[in-house]
């Protein structure tokens, strides 16, 4: 029961956050949302987005959950206001071109098909970070799944809200993620799931 409630907890802990760094800048940008302004393409994307946050708290590893949400040092804090501060900037681009109108694929009425692309991006996302955190031995040809899972998640945001700009962002998050594996790798914090030795490797780490 102790370590079902401490889940729970982490769980909350990590859909508030998620949460915090979603509707700042969405009520930032949209204030005062016009009717209409969000479709069902983007609730539906902010909805799987919490439940994944919710889920990878609660099935994560307790232990690698909290270390997470409480930084030892300096490093680590820069690195998840890095994090959070690029998510936030990533969706505050999507949600400015939705406010002024460029860079779109179309109205919700011309290009509705995108945001089913959207979708299925963000579901597969969800799936891959869920499960890269809780059970990655699941996922046997990637290493990293989680990481694969951001980068779902992140083109599903991008055609969620009907806009490609967010997507010239891509390469920053692929780089940040070089930069943090090539670190875990090096601390020895984290080994490769099923990555056999000297195998070619390009992000998010195929083979």
């Amino acid at each position: 029961m102790k370590v079902f409630f401490h889940r729970f907890i982490n769980g909350l802990v990590c859909l508030a956050l998620v949460a915090a760094f979603t509707a700042v800048p969405a009520y930032g940008v949209a204030r005062p949302l016009p009717h209409g302004f969000l479709t069902v393409g983007q609730y539906v994307f902010y909805v799987l987005v919490l439940l994944a946050a919710f889920a990878a708290g609660c099935l994560g590893k307790p232990a690698a959950i909290e270390r997470w949400l409480r930084p030892v040092g300096l490093s680590e804090w820069n690195e998840r206001i890095g994090f959070f501060t690029y998510g936030s900037l990533y969706l505050t681009s999507a949600l400015l071109c939705m406010r002024m109108k460029l860079a779109l694929f179309g109205t919700y009425e011309q290009a509705q098909f995108v945001a089913y692309i959207g979708w299925i991006l963000t579901a597969i996302g969800a799936y891959l970070f869920v499960t890269g955190l809780s059970a990655p031995q699941k996922i046997a040809k990637i290493a990293y799944p989680h990481y694969l899972g951001v980068i779902f998640l992140a083109s599903g945001l991008a055609f969620s809200h009907l806009t490609w700009f967010p997507l010239l962002a891509l390469p920053g998050i692929l780089v940040f993620m070089g930069w943090r594996i090539e670190k875990m790798e090096r601390e020895q914090e984290e080994q490769p799931v099923s990555l056999p030795a000297g195998v070619f490797r390009v992000i998010p780490f195929f083979y």
